[in-house]
């Protein structure tokens, strides 16, 4: 039996030979972004390189995302890996898509490059001969929270219950045999907990009339503007909470300058560190905006989605994180420090039910969503991040799996899956004034 050093060797080899192929499946991704349930030719090409390391693949869970598992023949625990594969729609980004304005200006293309990465370092190195239980590698679609019309036909078609993609994989039993769950963003080395959020679509109802007699109608921007100054002055009353993020666009402000804008939408998102936060945030926030429609005469219909649930890094896996980054780039001082990012990932949901990490590796500059991000280093976005996974299931793997098993069993202590799912539907809700107003 080889030792687990020499089985890290083996699987590291194993990744820098395929270096040039791993380096042209990111730059495929990149040159091929794709938003949220439309990652047809990124799940595809996915697909076609595990079938060719002579792996197993069940496609369209969450209608593009897909699991292939490398089993070991022994008894032990489920780790999943997960690689994200959406784009973001940013069409000011200098390379965008010119058709679609897609772009992986969040990074999630080095995501599913370093899962499949990561599998060809565990099959080429036959890693899987030495571990105890079972690999799960699964391309996850929909992390970002956009495209919210689109989701909602999707919806309203039966095809998705969830907005988000690691919710639906959930919701679809993707998840039922895992027992942790690990994925990397690419950053910079961090672990980092983050925020939920539930996302807002409002739809303020009006009354049309010529701009020269205003009189005459009831101006459906004038109800988004007095909504837009009542959940601004809601602010003062976070009590300093520097976790709690409210924020959005209107979509659509009117169709005509001289005409009184009967129909205006915005969507909004409202984060915070606890379940219970957003809860009690998204009532403030929902009255803030049905008394404002009230006020000017208005009628407000106030969708609210389930988005992501708090994340919360699980210290143990943590801990191989840190071990693994201090292995691969002995140069690097990562802190252990407990960190904290506003944002929101569906990661969360995965940390919900099962222990789960959602780690950081280098490789790419600019702003996070911004117009200058870019991978500035494949070497680390791909290949570095490709071999942090790989060696995350191989600790916790290695011999009879005891590490793994010792936080598997962690999760008897969690959220179930059927009540996440009770917990996921409970926050979905819709306030519609004209019922109040007649």
């Amino acid at each position: 039996m080889r030792s687990l050093d020499e089985i890290r060797c083996a699987v590291v080899r194993a990744i820098d030979k395929r270096r040039d192929e791993i380096l042209a499946l990111g730059e495929f991704f990149w040159k091929n972004p794709e938003p949220g349930y439309r990652e047809f030719k990124t799940s595809e090409k996915a697909v076609r390189t595990l079938r060719n390391l002579g792996l197993d693949v069940k496609e369209k869970r969450a209608l593009t995302g897909f699991r292939s598992d490398i089993p070991t023949g022994k008894e032990g625990p489920t780790v999943a890996l997960l690689g994200e594969m959406d784009s973001l729609i940013l069409p000011s980004h200098p390379e965008a898509d010119k058709s679609t304005g897609a772009v992986h200006a969040c990074g999630h293309n080095t995501h599913i490059t370093a899962l499949l990465g990561a599998a060809m370092g565990l099959a080429d190195s036959r890693a899987a001969e030495e571990l105890s239980g079972r690999i799960a590698l699964v391309g996850v679609p929909a992390e970002e929270g956009i495209e919210m019309d689109y989701r909602m036909s999707l919806m309203e078609k039966g095809l998705i219950r969830s907005l988000n993609g690691k919710p639906q994989m959930i919701r679809e039993g993707v998840f039922d045999d895992v027992d942790m769950a690990f994925m990397n963003h690419v950053g910079s080395y961090y672990v980092s907990d983050f925020n939920g959020h539930v996302k807002k679509q409002i739809t303020f109802l009006g009354r049309s009339s010529h701009a020269a007699s205003p009189q005459n109608g009831v101006n459906a921007l004038n109800a988004a503007n007095l909504a837009m100054h009542a959940i601004a002055l809601m602010r003062e009353t976070f009590a300093n909470d520097d976790r709690i993020r409210v924020h959005g666009i209107i979509r659509n402000g009117g169709d005509a300058v001289n005409i009184v804008p009967d129909h205006v939408v915005m969507d909004y998102m409202v984060r915070a560190d606890t379940i219970e936060k957003i809860l009690a945030l998204s009532g403030r926030f929902d009255r803030a905006v049905s008394h404002s429609a009230l006020a000017i005469g208005a009628d407000a219909d106030i969708r609210t989605f389930a988005g992501s649930m708090p994340l919360k890094n699980d210290d143990d896996l943590c801990e191989v994180f840190w071990e693994i980054v201090r292995y691969l780039d002995p140069a690097a001082v990562p802190s252990i420090k407990a960190s904290f990012n506003q944002g929101c990932t569906d990661m969360g949901d995965m940390s919900q039910i099962m222990p789960s990490i959602h780690g950081g590796v280098p490789g790419c500059s600019g702003a996070c969503h911004g117009i200058n991000f870019r991978i500035s280093d494949p070497e680390q976005a791909y290949l570095t991040n490709a071999k942090i996974l790989a060696l995350a299931a191989v600790d916790l793997l290695y011999g009879n799996a005891e590490k793994g098993k010792r936080i598997a069993a962690k999760k008897s202590g969690m959220m179930s899956i059927p009540d996440y799912i009770a917990r996921l539907d409970s926050m979905i809700a819709v306030v519609d004034t004209r019922r109040k107003n007649g």
